[in-house]
């Protein structure tokens, strides 16, 4: 304590204006707090004795700081874990901000923070502007749902069911066997008809008989005929010689007139049995149709499937009476569907057939490739059962829809299990690809 204190008074001086002590390194002295114990002492009031301590207390701890601060700026690394240590060892707390520590600290990590809040603006700004571009790629909506084709099944024929081969959502392939009439009516009625097709055979063999029968009489009236004109011709020489009589004359000229009149009617009745030959034949082409109709019908009551796909909606029974019309049940090809998409007319703007669409089935939980298939001819509106009339006012101004055909890629459906009706959530890119945020 006693060398503090003489410390602390060799280290003052007697100011010559004021009479008071002042620090020579305050005032710009060149000596050092470890030079203060060679200085000799002065002499001190004893009710100032307290102050000069605390003052001499306060400049120590200065010159060790400035000390600490020249070390800290020719070696930051190891100074810095040396200050700390120092401050934790002697006071265990922070350093003040405002010493010269803490403000170095501080200008240390200025330029770090700097740097990241440049390198965080950066960041927001590509991906804002990424984000953005993606939003604008493409157009999407959740008024859509899958659509395919419904095959109502219906017979041709009345007739009774005999026999009834499917269920609901049993799968069949096309040609096989639905649904079996009863068939003997119409067995019945292709023995009929085969018995008038060869009735109507034999009609044209006795057409064609009548025919050549025709045509021989012909020849033979042709040849009498020949003989009959001879001998008119001789006879007209003989009675203008007055060789023969009038009489005799007048009765080979009526001979001879008689045979030619036979000549005609001869070929009159060829012409006649050769238009019978065709009466009969087109007899026997309408005996022939009605035959392949009563086939036909007796094929009917075998009903079978026209395409491959599920069964649905059936209502016919065994024993049921049925009648040419009468839908007994619905076959949907799940092999040939499509995506119907109701997009807003303002959607409607970049969109153009050829573009991939993303299809997310609910259903499934997954995402199925396609493509605009088909752009739409009219809104929805003007389809419906009481289309808008705007010359009557049967008008109001809205966002109107349009049906958008969506198909699917090949292959994307392999196991059939997308079925019309399903809800879907289309994506068309109508940057011309698909666009990811990252």
């Amino acid at each position: 304590m006693g060398e503090e204190r003489g410390c602390s008074r060799g280290a003052l001086t007697m100011d010559k204006e004021s009479g008071h002590p002042v620090d020579e390194r305050l005032t710009g002295g060149s000596l050092s707090y470890r030079e203060t114990a060679h200085r000799t002492p002065l002499s001190v009031p004893d009710g100032q004795q307290g102050l000069y301590e605390e003052v001499d207390r306060l400049r120590l701890e200065v010159e060790r700081l400035r000390d600490q601060q020249q070390a800290l700026q020719r070696n930051p690394t190891s100074n810095d874990t040396h200050v700390d240590d120092d401050l934790e060892d002697e006071a265990g707390d922070k350093p003040d901000p405002v010493s010269p520590v803490g403000r170095a600290r501080a200008r240390h990590r200025r330029p770090v923070k700097l740097i990241l809040a440049l390198l965080v603006a950066a960041i927001l700004c590509a991906g804002g502007l990424r984000f953005w571009n993606y939003i604008q790629s493409y157009e999407s909506t959740d008024d859509a749902e899958i659509d395919g084709h419904l095959d109502p099944m219906s017979t041709r024929i009345d007739g009774t069911v005999v026999r009834v081969y499917v269920e609901d959502t049993y799968h069949v392939t096309k040609g096989q066997a639905l649904i079996d009439l009863d068939p003997r009516d119409y067995e019945v009625a292709v023995e009929n008809a085969a018995a008038n097709l060869a009735q109507a055979e034999q009609g044209v063999k006795g057409a064609e008989q009548n025919y050549a029968l025709s045509v021989a009489n012909l020849a033979g009236g042709v040849a009498t005929n020949a003989k009959a004109q001879a001998d008119v011709a001789r006879n007209r020489e003989l009675f203008r010689q007055n060789i023969i009589a009038r009489e005799a004359y007048e009765q080979v000229l009526m001979t001879g007139k008689v045979d030619a009149a036979g000549v005609n009617s001869d070929r009159a009745a060829v012409s006649a049995a050769e238009k019978m030959i065709g009466q009969a034949t087109a007899a026997v082409l309408a005996a022939q149709a009605s035959l392949d109709q009563a086939k036909l019908n007796l094929s009917y009551t075998h009903i079978v499937a026209p395409a491959d796909g599920v069964v649905g909606d059936k209502t016919v029974q065994v024993g049921q009476r049925v009648q040419p019309g009468q839908q007994l049940l619905t076959i949907v090809p799940v092999n040939d569907i499509w995506i119907t998409a109701d997009f807003r007319e303002t959607q409607l703007r970049r969109m153009i057939r050829g573009q991939p669409v993303t299809v997310h089935v609910d259903t499934t939980e997954r995402d199925y490739q396609g493509y605009v298939e088909g752009m739409p001819g009219a809104t929805g509106e003007l389809y419906s059962l009481l289309p808008p009339e705007n010359a009557t006012g049967n008008y109001v101004k809205v966002v109107q829809r349009l049906p958008v055909r969506i198909r699917l890629n090949p292959g994307e459906d392999e196991e059939h299990r997308l079925r019309p009706g399903m809800s879907v959530e289309p994506t068309v890119w109508v940057t011309g690809h698909p666009e990811t945020l990252w």
